[in-house]
């Protein structure tokens, strides 16, 4: 019982406390982010604000959480920028609205926000679109990030100065009577800043925060000034009026909610969400890697939805786990959901008794805190970052974040948006969209054709022109393709191009634009005279090209073939025929050798067949019987998939050979042979086989050489198409 209570009890215990105590520290440095200048007055509401929310999710993670140690909070990112839209509206239209006014809309604006924050994590883990959030770039982010903490460091200088931090007063900032306020703040920061990038320990932060309280009252004590002077001098937080910091609900206020004023941040908004969707995600891999433990990111994502729904109907800010203090709990050796009941309770207290209390804390102390943690976000996104990011993304984060401090947060996003684009419209442009290229002369079809007609097609392969592309195909990249056929006649202009033969397998997409370049190489074709093939092409950028009018059938230009291989056959059927008929009035015509002809001493052994359209000569995985020799028509060798559909491997004409390796090894049929038009076929039996290699192996040896020379070919054509491919 004993040894159970060391190892669960007392460091929950533990880890609640020290997480309470950061809690309560951590409202009140975040309400004073929002309740500053005109709505200094309602400071304690804004604590009493942030103290519910922290009461709420710390309940809400401890009940709900897939993982007990879990612990959600309000957090900065979210209040820098309901703080930015409270300042903008306390300043920008003070004449036509109180200040009560003002904390009213805020109020309602802090829960409709958590509520649509809420809403679009429950989204995002419903249709499983949390690991979306990823692809937004990085130095969009971290650009983002960087602008939030310019926010939080403007937000604390005003806190402890009551005074707006611009490059037009930045001079009064220096003023003795200004100095005092805010130069103990920022030597609080930076050496609570530099103390834990080099030191890890969970009492680092509240050793540090004690420290410097005793340390401020110490010193003002040294200094003869009473506490009431430190009151009326304005170094302390309070007085605050009497009693608790409830403050209360803002359903009262939801029927006067400025709903235009509210839209018009809209903006700031959703870029608010994405950031927080994209901090969840952050923090619950960093978690994983701290409890070695996988976490269903979705799920995680909904239950943090339902969390910040119910906070945002108490008027709280948005929230999700915060990976510093889960990670302590788990350190400390807190095992056990009771750590995050106890933050509840600390909160709880400090709602209902805590004002006095807190109304004692010393303004630059909080100050210095809202500023460690701005100065935190501008180390970690401008020096952190220097090293890892190339220069152009690294001056994206600076970009973003110098229009966030210049003119304003919205325009930073626009800005940052419309750089990312450019930058990736610049590098993707870089990117080869031709794979490699080739030519007829060394990439043919998967087509046999006897001795004659790759003769012929190797006199004219360089008539064709192959170019595989990848990716996805735009206006930054489509250029490419005109600027290669270009030097295609440029760089061989004694080489009459006939075919331009594209291959889209490995192209994700094409967009509109990159289209239109087509229409120029349309152009191009016809003053060069030359035919286009678009090979492999998906059902979408067939459509579209379509819809441009380059494939129809009256267009003499472009022609679109289901694959590579086909589209070749025809570009190599169309060379041969040219040929034919150019040779045809010659004393010396092109033929093909019959079979006859070409074994006379053996064609005894051999049987003649004629087979129609359709017939499958050879079936895969059987006995093909023998071998069969091609006298007219055309075969094809087709592969079942297993899946129930076949693939084209090889189509052979006259003068080619199937079935040999079976013959010669004794083994089934690996593929199933099928005539693609009537045939005219000699066939040898494995029996004549087997005669004519023991009745007249010196007849034999010629159909042996024959054979032989025939897979030779086969290897050596083999060869070239890989080396082609591997340039």
């Amino acid at each position: 019982m004993t040894e159970n209570y060391k190892e669960n009890l007392l460091p929950s215990l533990i880890a609640g406390t020290i997480n309470g105590i950061i809690f309560i520290v951590s409202a009140m440095s975040l309400a004073a982010l929002i309740f500053t200048g005109p709505l200094a007055a309602y400071l304690p509401q804004g604590i009493g604000i942030l103290l519910v929310g922290s009461i709420i999710f710390a309940l809400f993670s401890a009940f709900t959480a897939t993982y007990p140690l879990i612990l959600i909070a309000p957090q900065d990112i979210p209040i820098a920028i309901l703080a930015l839209m409270a300042i903008t509206i306390s300043t920008g239209i003070g004449d036509q609205l109180s200040a009560e006014d003002v904390y009213q809309f805020i109020f309602v604006a802090i829960g409709v926000t958590s509520i649509m924050v809420g809403i679009f994590f429950w989204i995002l883990g419903r249709f499983r679109l949390g690991k979306l959030v990823r692809f937004i770039p990085f130095p969009v982010v971290g650009g983002f990030m960087a602008g939030t903490g310019w926010l939080i460091v403007k937000f604390s200088f005003s806190m402890m100065t009551d005074m707006d931090l611009t490059l037009s007063n930045a001079f009064n900032f220096l003023n003795s009577d200004v100095l005092i306020q805010w130069v103990p703040g920022l030597v609080f920061a930076v050496v609570l800043l530099l103390a834990s990038r080099r030191i890890s320990h969970y009492l680092l932060t509240p050793g540090i925060l004690t420290g410097s309280i005793l340390l401020f009252y110490g010193i003002t004590s040294s200094q003869g000034l009473s506490f009431n002077d430190l009151e009326t001098g304005g170094f302390l937080l309070g007085p605050f009026p009497e009693g608790g910091l409830f403050p209360g609900t803002p359903l009262p206020y939801v029927l006067d909610f400025r709903w235009d004023l509210f839209l018009s941040y809209l903006p700031a908004i959703a870029t608010m969400m994405v950031l927080n969707a994209i901090s969840i995600l952050f923090n619950y891999s960093g978690l994983e890697l701290v409890v070695k433990e996988d976490f269903d990111l979705d799920k995680e994502l909904r239950l943090t939805g339902y969390g910040n729904i119910l906070a945002g109907f108490a008027g709280t800010p948005p929230g999700y786990i915060t990976l510093s203090e889960t990670s302590m709990a788990y350190n400390i050796g807190a095992r056990t959901r009771l750590s995050n009941i106890i933050v509840a309770l600390l909160c709880g207290i400090t709602l209902i008794f805590g004002a006095k209390v807190i109304s004692v804390f010393p303004k630059v102390i909080l100050g210095g805190l809202l500023l460690n943690l701005g100065l935190d976000f501008l180390v970690e996104w401008l020096v952190d970052t220097w090293k890892r990011l190339q220069k152009m993304d690294y001056l994206v984060i600076v970009l973003i974040l110098v229009v966030i401090a210049t003119v304003g947060f919205l325009e930073g996003i626009v800005i940052g948006l419309l750089m990312s684009i450019a930058l990736f419209v610049i590098k993707y442009s870089k990117v080869e969209v031709i794979k490699y290229e080739l030519s007829g002369k060394t990439y043919s079809s998967n087509v046999g054709r006897s001795d004659q007609m790759k003769k012929i097609l190797e006199e004219n392969g360089d008539k064709i022109f192959i170019l595989p592309i990848q990716g996805f195909v735009f206006f930054g990249t489509a250029n490419q393709i005109l600027e290669r056929v270009q030097q295609r006649f440029e760089s061989d202009p004694i080489i009459d191009m006939s075919f331009l033969v594209f291959d889209f397998r490995q192209v994700t997409g094409v967009d509109s634009s990159a289209v239109n370049s087509f229409n120029k190489l349309q152009i191009m074709a016809e003053k060069n005279e030359f035919q286009v093939l678009l090979c492999g092409m998906t059902d979408e950028v067939n459509d579209q090209f379509e819809t441009e009018n380059l494939i129809s059938e009256d267009s003499d230009i472009f022609n679109a073939f289901g694959d590579l291989d086909h589209g070749l056959e025809w570009c190599e059927e169309s060379i041969i025929q040219k040929s034919i008929s150019l040779n045809e009035n010659e004393d010396h015509p092109i033929s093909v050798e019959s079979f006859k002809d070409k074994f006379q001493q053996v064609a005894d052994f051999f049987e003649y067949r004629e087979e129609l359209e359709g017939t499958r000569i050879i079936e895969q995985g059987e006995d093909p019987g023998g071998i069969y020799f091609i006298d007219s028509g055309k075969i094809s060798v087709w592969l079942n998939t297993g899946d129930g559909s076949e693939i084209r491997l090889k189509t052979m004409g006259v003068g080619t050979v199937v079935g040999e390796v079976s013959l010669y090894l004794g083994s089934l049929a690996s593929a199933s042979v099928v005539t693609d038009e009537p045939c005219q076929i000699y066939y040898l039996s494995k029996k004549k086989f087997n005669e004519l290699n023991q009745d007249a192996p010196h007849k034999a040896s010629e159909l042996h050489t024959y054979v032989v020379k025939l897979l030779s070919d086969r290897l050596a054509e083999s060869n070239a198409t890989i080396r082609a491919l591997m340039r």
